[in-house]
């Protein structure tokens, strides 16, 4: 019964007697310290030869338990030593080891995302205090009010478009449910050019929108917030005069979607980053363009919400096409 329930744990579990020799050790055990049953028996230390497990073996004996953390093939895990004693006598040491590495990777995320978003608030809160102080203490001239006051509201919008961004990033990672229906891609597309005419004139670029009806089952504000991001970067990224061209196409149980521009690229090594939260290839041309760095994560998460693949074509100066493929209703 113990064998059988040890068995299934996804705990590294190893039970040494009092001389360190094991007593037993369990399949996910075996793997993590690369050995066999055939070990029962053997002196721990001749299976775990690293100095950090003897000093903790010799901690835990002295101390009662041990806990520290150490890297094994390519993960990081959490290691648990408690001493077992019966009746005053020490009778050997329990060892269980956890796989600690996604709570790790997140803890760090968690930290870096903290971090950006400290920076990212605070550059344009400096700007919006500084040009307040300046008109308050009456050295700004009567004509170059205008001027200040665009400054405050032009930060202003920024840190709106930037909280509001946060806010369905938060909403993105609780994984909460959303009402889903048939969607269709085109519609949605057709949908965000009327509301990017306005930007895409500022800058002289077409909207086209070609293909099928592109109809999938999903949630109807997530797939818009993929659409609208996708198209939004191709034109704040594009050349004067350039071009934007979304198409949908229905093929064999999946559905295209494809956003095409003509406008900087990006260059091949930094196709698997721009994913990432705040990551930016141009930071001077976000800065201008009022880009928060957050689109494309929101991108990722609605996509992977909805089990959709994301692909990246792009070369410098020739433009950036971003294939998303969702599985066919």
């Amino acid at each position: 019964e113990f064998d059988q329930i040890t068995a299934n744990m996804k705990e590294a579990l190893v039970l040494l007697d009092h001389t360190g020799r094991i007593l037993s050790i369990n399949p996910a055990a075996q793997v993590l310290f690369d050995t066999n049953k055939c070990c029962i028996g053997e002196d721990f230390v001749t299976v775990e030869r690293r100095q950090n497990m003897r000093n903790a073996l010799e901690e835990a004996e002295q101390n009662g338990s041990c806990i520290f953390r150490d890297m094994k093939n390519g993960r990081e895990y959490q290691f648990d030593l408690s001493r077992i004693d019966s009746e005053g006598t020490y009778k050997g040491m329990v060892i269980l080891a956890f796989d600690i590495t996604e709570q790790v990777n997140a803890e760090k995320h968690r930290r870096e995302f903290t971090a950006n978003v400290s920076h990212e608030l605070k550059t344009p809160l400096q700007t919006i205090i500084g040009s307040a102080e300046l008109m308050e203490s009456g050295v700004v001239k009567e004509e170059d009010l205008p001027r200040f006051v665009g400054h405050i509201r032009k930060e202003a919008s920024r840190l709106v478009t930037l909280i509001d961004d946060i806010i369905r990033l938060s909403q993105l990672d609780e994984n909460a449910e959303l009402p889903e229906e048939p969607v269709s891609l085109k519609e949605v597309s057709e949908e965000v050019c009327e509301i990017l005419s306005d930007a895409a004139g500022l800058k002289d670029v077409s909207l086209e929108v070609t293909g099928d009806t592109g109809l999938i089952m999903g949630a109807r504000k997530l797939l818009y917030e993929i659409v609208y991001n996708l198209c939004d970067n191709a034109i704040k990224y594009n050349v004067h005069g350039g071009k934007v061209k979304i198409s949908v196409s229905e093929e064999p149980g999946k559905v295209c979607l494809a956003v095409q521009d003509t406008g900087i690229g990006i260059a091949p090594e930094e196709h698997s980053k721009i994913f990432e939260r705040f990551y930016r290839v141009d930071k001077s041309h976000s800065k201008q363009s009022g880009g928060t760095g957050l689109g494309l994560s929101i991108v990722k998460h609605a996509a992977q919400y909805h089990q959709a693949d994301i692909s990246v074509e792009s070369e410098i100066d020739k433009g950036t096409t971003v294939l998303v493929v969702f599985k066919r209703l």
